[in-house]
């Protein structure tokens, strides 16, 4: 049963052996048991993929409820022991995971220790199904989905340039004054306005909001930052923001999960931990 679930989820069989810690060979032959003893065929396999049967999606959702309550029920249990176990991945940006999500995992593992936890950092959206990732820190606004998200904190960007550099450049004052300037970009390729994307010629592009905060700092140009990057160099005079009238919206920073882990005693234990966290540790954002 976890095998062909395991297949379903992550459309391989190669990812299952991954997902379960077992080898190929072993997927392949419960699978086929499995089919032999319900006399029916639950995955077409080709040399390029792999298909779910009409069969073999009636035995998958099923046995995913069965696992899904399984491990409910185990949660459950040790929860009103006052314990949390089982094991939960967690990913989330590189940056952000490092300064906040990290020391947040590994103040939770010391009030629960019979939970283990995976921390994956990448700057990638890794997809929650396919990569069997339980919770998903994510930054910004998100894209609509059928997965379950929790506001934990807000979040405000800013466009900003070090004294040095102003002193040479001048402060812009219009967006048409950003075409004189050296400007820094992230991932996105642009900024984000309060009217939409401001898009620029930039001088240098990284996909790193450490790196690009270190490059502002040094006088390379004005960079659109986040508050937890610069609100401490904003007191210590190290930054200054210009335009802020042209702030965009405010975003979040969020939790995601599937719908059927909404339930899971560890998964919410930790996002409400997370969120209490955030909120002391985060810097305060400038009206």
């Amino acid at each position: 049963m976890e095998a062909l679930v395991a297949v379903v989820e992550q459309q391989s069989l190669s990812g299952a052996a991954r997902a379960l810690g077992v080898s190929v060979a072993y997927i392949s032959r419960q699978l086929k048991g499995l089919e032999k003893r319900l006399g029916s065929q639950l995955i077409k396999r080709t040399t390029r993929q792999l298909m779910v049967t009409d069969s073999g999606e009636l035995y998958y959702r099923h046995a995913r409820a069965l696992l899904d309550g399984l491990e409910q029920a185990e949660d459950a249990v040790s929860t009103l022991e006052g314990r949390l176990q089982g094991r939960l991945r967690i990913t989330a940006s590189t940056a952000f995971g490092e300064r906040y999500v990290a020391p947040a995992v590994m103040r939770f593992l010391t009030l629960y220790p019979e939970l283990k936890i995976d921390l994956i950092l990448s700057n990638a959206n890794l997809d929650l199904v396919a990569d069997g990732i339980d919770l998903a820190i994510r930054l910004g606004n998100l894209e609509d989905s059928s997965h379950i998200a929790h506001k934990l904190a807000p979040r405000r960007l800013y466009i900003c340039a070090s004294p040095g550099y102003l002193s040479k450049a001048g402060v812009p004052d219009s967006l048409d004054d950003l075409k004189q300037h050296s400007c820094l970009l992230g991932t996105l390729g642009h900024w984000q306005g309060r009217r939409g994307p401001i898009h620029l010629d930039a001088r240098l592009k990284m996909n790193s909001g450490e790196l690009l905060l270190h490059a502002a700092l040094d006088g390379l140009g004005l960079v659109q930052l986040p508050d937890y990057y610069v609100m401490d160099h904003f007191k210590a005079g190290t930054l200054v923001e210009v335009l802020p009238h042209m702030r965009p919206k405010d975003s979040a920073v969020w939790a995601l999960h599937q719908a059927r882990l909404e339930q899971t005693p560890r998964v919410a234990r930790f996002v409400e931990y997370l969120s209490a966290y955030l909120k002391d540790k985060l810097p305060k954002s400038r009206r």
